[in-house]
């Protein structure tokens, strides 16, 4: 059976949007203690993508976050996230980020925050700045970055906070490489821990999903854990701080990453056929199972 491979960049979106302040407090804690939550977050990822989609063709930008929030000044604030997960550095990564940055500050004339969370295992140190240097003239453009393999696991462990179990889930990925039965304890140590902390459902309905579809077995590990899942959680249900029906949310979940498999590979087969094909937008859709709004959506990035 070939192994499915996580789309880390799309489950860490997801997560960030889902658990917008909590990921605030995390990664940008100085922002955080300065914003009006009151006024809640406006996603800009649409406008993000117009703006730089004819610099950086193929969807790449879909990948990123701009969040317009608001500070107890009455202020706006752009908030940028980047995902970097490559396990190689890529150094055009950097020159990437100033073009996003310039092109943002240009257009909204705004106080801009960036933030890169690198997921990977080797990160060199100069990877939170863009340089640039010509006869006399120099940019030094530099922002945030967060490092998953700086992390301390007992620091992890012990911080409240949700996304500190969404950085330990990313470290415990990179540790167990090929390990399958390491990548399971840590599995079942991960969804452990996100049952028996105080947080709300939505904050471990959000860890759960993020678990599961990064964090990935063969089926007979998979299966194994389940039940070793339902006979802890069913019969000392009454040590789960806050009560939730875990193995509805695991069968959910198990769901989900077949689901999102099959639409990935039906994503994939609907952009090939816009690009070689002049079959219309509606027959694509019906060929692949997939919704017209989707497919309109994939012309629009093969056109950018």
């Amino acid at each position: 059976m070939k192994e499915i491979h996580p789309d880390h960049d799309t489950h860490w979106k997801e997560l960030i949007e889902r658990l917008f302040w909590k990921t605030m407090a995390f990664f940008l804690p100085k922002i955080y203690a300065i914003a009006d939550q009151s006024k809640g977050v406006e996603f800009l990822d649409k406008e993000l993508h117009k703006l730089i989609a004819d610099k950086f063709k193929g969807g790449n930008t879909r990948k990123d976050k701009l969040a317009k929030i608001y500070l107890k000044n009455g202020k706006e604030h752009y908030v940028l996230i980047h995902f970097e997960v490559q396990a190689k550095f890529d150094k055009d990564f950097l020159r990437r980020m100033f073009v996003y940055f310039y092109r943002i500050f240009d257009k909204r004339e705004e106080n801009i925050t960036a933030l890169v969370i690198y997921t990977g295992e080797s990160v060199p140190d100069n990877c939170d700045r863009f340089e640039y240097e010509f006869m006399g003239t120099s940019v030094v453009y530099k922002f945030n970055v967060y490092r998953v393999c700086d992390a301390d696991e007992a620091e992890l462990l012990e911080d409240d906070n949700p996304m500190a179990l969404a950085v330990l889930t990313a470290k415990y990925l990179n540790e167990t490489k090929d390990d399958k039965e390491l990548r399971y304890a840590f599995k079942h140590k991960l969804i452990d821990l996100a049952c028996e902390r105080g947080w709300t459902e939505q904050e471990i309905d959000s860890l759960l999903q993020f678990i599961y579809l990064l964090v990935i077995l063969p089926n007979n590990l998979e299966t194994k854990l389940e039940d070793e899942l339902r006979t802890k959680y069913d019969l000392m249900s009454t040590t789960v701080k806050r009560k939730i029906p875990i193995i509805e949310h695991i069968m959910r979940k198990r769901k989900l990453i077949k689901e999102q498999g099959k639409q990935e590979a039906n994503v994939k087969a609907a952009k090939k056929m816009l690009e070689m094909t002049d079959i219309s937008i509606e027959q694509i859709a019906e060929i692949q199972g997939l919704p017209v709004e989707l497919v309109l959506e994939l012309k629009k990035e093969i056109k950018a």
